[in-house]
């Protein structure tokens, strides 16, 4: 599988004819904001840090699994170091064909598609008593997929025995932190022209604690979360409305267009235009 990034936020996975992409790392960190066109699951061997998405932080830990469906944002932050070994893997495939190969399966084929369609909510499971049995899953696809012996079949069989083996309620619950405070403040404030100044008073702290605590909390900054959010939501525009670059520039919160584009061009390795005609649906 060709796997190709644009840029630090779109991830864009190109899928070729086995409509998955597979992915076993060990000892590399995680801490930067993202999403893809595609959908993927995420599953935790080693390590400890934090997950977030759908304004909330979980914890990345072993024997949890995340499903991120398409289009959907989110940040895994784990610091890699001796006393903290991060192992994972990850699954990018197209929801869409590997649903068609389930269609003899009613029941998981249902279960995709509320895990995995655009516009699902990202979920978090705990899978540590059938952990043992997913490593066995995922390597023995992993001897597969070097011998260049598989199918989409065979990814469309890995994908069903998953999310066969998930829970049928999520365990996993987020919680609350200073971060995750900010982070739902800019969520409805961030189309509107917000400083750092604007974020701090609403939390009621002096800009280097707010600007400190988020920092630790999440490995990233609130300037960069807030150009994240504001990019990503351009994206959203550009794909399905027919607003003109000017006009979504300032519904996002930009006051200058061309501090737009270039803030555009520089985190999506397109300008709006250029992204708008190549990813907009046919």
């Amino acid at each position: 599988m060709q796997r190709m990034e644009d840029s630090s936020y779109l991830e864009n996975i190109n899928l070729n004819d086995k409509s998955i992409y597979f992915n076993r790392m060990k000892n590399m960190p995680a801490n930067y904001y993202h999403w893809h066109q595609c959908v993927e699951i995420l599953s935790v061997s080693q390590g400890v840090g934090i997950a977030l998405m759908e304004h909330q932080q979980y914890t990345v830990k072993p024997g949890r699994i995340f499903i991120f469906p398409p289009g959907k944002l989110h940040k895994v932050f784990v610091e890699q170091d001796d006393r903290n070994v991060y192992h994972r893997t990850t699954l990018h495939f197209n929801g869409s064909i590997i649903e068609q190969y389930l269609r003899d399966f009613p029941r998981q084929q249902m279960l995709l598609r509320q895990l995995c369609g655009r516009g699902e909510k990202a979920r978090v499971f705990d899978v540590g008593d059938v952990q043992p049995v997913i490593e066995t899953l995922l390597s023995r696809f992993e001897t597969l997929v070097k011998s260049k012996t598989f199918s989409v079949s065979d990814s469309a069989f890995l994908v069903m025995q998953i999310i066969s083996l998930l829970p049928h309620q999520e365990q996993a619950t987020g919680y609350n932190t200073f971060s995750v405070s900010i982070i739902r403040w800019i969520e409805t404030h961030f189309h509107q022209r917000c400083s750092l100044d604007d974020i701090a008073h609403e939390m009621g702290c002096s800009r280097g604690h707010a600007s400190r605590r988020f920092h630790e909390e999440t490995g990233g900054t609130i300037q960069e979360y807030l150009m994240m959010r504001r990019i990503r939501q351009a994206c959203e525009l550009l794909l399905h409305t027919n607003s003109s670059v000017r006009e979504i520039a300032e519904q996002v919160g930009f006051s200058e267009y061309a501090w737009f584009i270039t803030c555009f061009r520089k985190n999506m390795g397109k300008t709006p235009l250029q992204y708008r005609k190549t990813y907009s649906p046919a």
